[in-house]
């Protein structure tokens, strides 16, 4: 093809060289499986689909894709009390806990053995294996959809119906958490 060669035809023919070539991106999209929640900058990820944890300019970025949400640290706290979880398992279960974050809950106790509260998010028991509770764990019991700290476990065994969220070492702390307004957050 001839272009001509007067000043403007130079003008056009610059113009359609550059329209093929650094010709803008269109704006990113977010993912299809992503949606926004009322919480202004915080994204909530369906079951499934890769969990973002919320975070502030300068802090941790979630844990690497590979190795999912396993290692998330996430800290219930209430008045001066603070009981630190960590995720140890990535599965439906966990990544439907975290997508509820953050929220505030009311912690009591239940048969000397447990801190409870029922949150009112929405948990996927997909695949959900049962367990045999250790002092510590942070769980769900399926039937009560709720979320529950061990701090006892004498005479109680393996049931189909809990699914274990987390571990936590702060034994005593847990204890502190009966009638507290705690907030439940993913560390940053």
């Amino acid at each position: 093809m001839r272009l001509p060669t007067t000043a403007g035809g130079a003008v056009i023919a610059s113009a359609l060289l550059l329209s093929g070539c650094g010709a803008a991106q269109p704006a990113e999209r977010p993912s299809p499986t992503q949606t926004k929640d009322a919480s202004p900058g915080r994204s909530v990820e369906p079951t499934g689909a890769p969990f973002s944890a919320p975070h502030s300019p300068g802090a941790s970025q979630s844990p690497p894709a590979d190795q999912g949400v396993a290692g998330t640290v996430v800290h219930f706290s209430g008045g001066n009390t603070v009981v630190k979880v960590v995720i140890d398992e990535d599965n439906p279960t966990t990544r439907s806990f975290l997508a509820m974050l953050p929220m505030t809950l009311a912690f009591s106790d239940y048969g000397s053995k447990e801190k409870v509260a029922t949150p009112t998010g929405e948990w996927d028991f997909t695949n959900a294996e049962g367990l045999d509770p250790q002092v510590g764990d942070l769980f769900s019991y399926k039937p009560w959809r709720n979320l529950g700290f061990f701090y006892n476990t004498d005479g109680n065994a393996f049931l189909n119906d809990l699914v274990r969220v987390g571990k936590t070492a702060d034994i005593d702390q847990i204890k502190l958490l009966d009638g507290q307004q705690v907030t439940i957050t993913v560390a940053g």
